[in-house]
């Protein structure tokens, strides 16, 4: 036994088995939460069994081994929701999304989070949690795979195991899927560790893995039922709507720029930012996607919510589900297992306010960013938290060195948290906001411009955006390049912060130009130079104040000045709004009583020129410092947790490193 261990210790897939908390990591009031693993005394077993640390995928002749649990459907049902685990995870929104137009890292320059964020690449500070945390939940699902596929089942639970062995072909997918766009060519296996011939395995050629992940989604949209079928109760799993989605994701970003080089030679002179060679290849690709997405459009199941912020306010409040809009999403349950959504990527709370507790930013959204929103855009203040909580609660305007992320804020929660750190708010994967727009870029690329139901996808999400006023949408663009901008803009809007933009831009190889672009804006809006030379300096807003679970408040009233608010202007503000108003300077930190290091102050950044002794701030000026073109586009692999893991890497390191 102790050798079997030790193998699997060493495999390529750097696996962590399940633990107790991965069949208890699933969410609140659903088919998949505690409640339904304790609904029966089997089901309950298979909790227990999960104790032992993945000894129930070994091969023994014991009660917790793989001949028991699949001996029943209800058994192997649990084994598959522990599959889920993998499909995403802290690092990929922690330190694999910053570095873009949208945000950026306010660590210390020696912190690894903000060398991902910068671009400060190297075999030590790569993010390995979506390298090994994918492969664990792969090596589940090719555990589940293997044992659903041997069982001998009549009648309904014959049906079930289907529609189990596609959830499984698409949660591997989906894993694969986020493997390949932080480290492109990875190692593939489709069958347990166990069962594998060599535990040394190399890099192999992302488009052969892109191949297996479409053909695996083209199996399971054939067999999972559609939401409205009520197999599953919640969009934590994955239905047919939501197998189409990443289907439709898929296949973009295979047909999409990556950095490739030769993998024979991992000569660095082969570094390359391309598309697929064969162009039949690509367009092959594309119309896989917009036959997905047609698909998903045309049943008419799945619609976007009236009001954008009612789609954060769910995923904070917890077991409020609204899968007509949020198709796929990410379970956090437990006190154990839940990620820091909220906390290091929210607003911005006071350490000792008594009723919200401690929140601590570490991502705070680009200025320019902010800026680069229409003022009725009511996506802009649900996107940009532009206030922060004192300890009595008293909402704070706060300048642009320090705008929040705004989606995910602990004060929308409908309760407390059950630790400092755990929020169990759920992640969104896929929205149905996302694949409009997918649909909307596969017809233009496919049609050379834009076809009319291009447009109507386009445009029925710019017009929630605008609260359904069509005089706001703008005119839609009509020709390739225009409308092909437009869908790149507009996903930045509409999908800020939920972790596609920076590989978004890659498969578009946008990734350098848009960086140097907003480097270059934070420097002019910092010294005030056109385009931002009427932005004003000075905001008076009016005080509100947060001392209540599902917090109303969604941005600060504002006006603002080119100059210090005078009392008498302060004054007319009250007469003509009503309530209390105070103002802050834009462009410098604020100045919290009883902030020092940390908290409120202490995660704002000087922005302006002046403000700074006519010096640019050092953040703006390290701002991608360590991006090269044909470099920086993939991750490293970590030298110490994955190729000493997998002898089969050695020397296939990412040749520019």
């Amino acid at each position: 036994m102790k050798k079997i261990v030790y193998y699997i210790a060493v495999a390529f897939l750097a696996i962590n088995f399940s633990s107790c908390s991965d069949f208890l990591d699933l969410p609140s009031k659903s088919k998949t939460d505690s409640d339904s693993v304790f609904s029966s005394i089997d089901k309950s077993e298979m909790a227990v069994l999960a104790c032992y640390t993945g000894v129930w995928m070994l091969p023994s002749k014991a009660k917790t081994d793989s001949d028991s649990v699949f001996s029943s459907i209800d058994k192997a049902e649990m084994a598959v929701l522990a599959c889920y685990t993998g499909v995403w995870m802290q690092d990929a929104w922690y330190k694999a999304q910053n570095g873009t137009d949208e945000m950026w890292s306010t660590e210390s320059n020696s912190n690894a989070n903000n060398y991902a964020a910068n671009y400060v690449l190297n075999d030590q500070s790569c993010p390995t949690g979506i390298y090994t945390t994918s492969y664990s939940s792969i090596e589940r699902c090719n555990s589940c795979l293997k044992g659903l596929r041997a069982m001998s089942l009549s009648g309904e639970d014959e049906r079930k195991c289907h529609i189990y062995i596609a959830e499984c072909l698409a949660v591997r997918a989906t894993c694969f899927l986020n493997l390949i766009r932080y480290f492109g060519d990875v190692p593939y296996s489709t069958v347990p560790v166990l069962d594998m011939t060599t535990f040394s395995s190399s890099r192999v050629d992302r488009d052969e893995i892109y191949d297996g992940i479409i053909a695996d989604l083209q199996e399971a949209v054939e067999v999972l039922p559609w939401y409205s079928e009520g197999f599953f109760s919640t969009p934590e799993r994955i239905s047919k709507n939501a197998a189409y989605g990443l289907l439709a994701r898929t296949a973009l970003y295979a047909a999409g720029y990556a950095l490739h080089w030769d993998l024979n030679t991992y000569d660095k002179s082969t570094l390359q930012m391309r598309r697929p060679l064969d162009e039949s290849r690509v367009r092959k690709l594309y119309t896989i996607a917009d036959e997905a997405c047609k698909a998903v459009i045309s049943k008419g199941e799945n619609s976007l919510l009236s009001k954008y912020e009612d789609v954060f306010r769910a995923l904070n409040e917890g077991g409020v589900y609204n899968p007509e809009e949020v198709m796929f999403e990410y379970a956090e349950f437990g006190n154990t297992t839940n990620g820091r959504v909220g906390y290091t990527n929210g607003l911005c709370i006071h350490a000792s306010n008594a009723l919200y507790g401690k929140t601590l930013p570490l991502q705070l959204i680009h200025p320019t960013f902010y800026l680069s929103f229409a003022d009725d855009d009511t996506r802009r203040d649900v996107t940009v938290g532009n206030y922060s909580i004192d300890a009595a609660g008293n909402d704070i305007a706060v300048p642009y060195g320090a705008l929040n992320l705004g989606k995910w804020r602990c004060n929308w929660k409908a309760g407390p948290r059950t630790a400092t750190l755990k929020t169990d708010v759920n992640w969104p994967i896929l929205r149905y906001s996302d694949v409009l727009l997918m649909y909307a870029e596969a017809e233009n690329y496919l049609n050379n411009g834009p076809t009319e139901a291009a447009k109507a996808a386009y445009e029925q999400v710019r017009l929630r955006a605008f609260a359904g006023d069509a005089s706001r949408i703008g005119t839609t663009p009509s020709t390739y390049d225009t409308f092909f901008k437009a869908i790149v803009k507009e996903r930045a809007f509409e999908l800020a912060t939920e972790g596609w933009r920076r590989t978004d831009l890659i498969r578009w190889n946008l990734l350098a130009e848009t960086l140097a672009e907003t480097k270059a804006n934070t420097e002019k809006l910092a010294m005030r130079e056109v385009p931002y030379n009427e932005v004003k300096t000075y905001r008076a807003y009016k005080e509100a104040t947060s001392t209540s679970w599902k917090d109303p408040l969604v941005g600060l009233t504002y006006i603002d000045f080119d100059h210090q608010p005078t009392e008498t202007e302060m004054s007319e503000l009250v007469a003509r709004y009503g309530g209390t108003w105070n103002w802050v300077n834009m462009f410098i930190t604020p100045n919290i009583a009883g902030e020092t290091n940390s908290g409120i102050a202490g995660q704002s950044k000087i922005l302006g020129y002046k403000e700074n002794n006519n010096t640019l701030p050092a953040w703006i000026t390290e701002l991608y410092r360590g991006f090269i073109k044909n470099q920086a586009e993939l991750y490293t692999l970590s030298t110490t947790a994955i190729i000493d893991v997998n002898p089969g890497l050695t020397g296939q390191q990412h040749p520019a490193y």
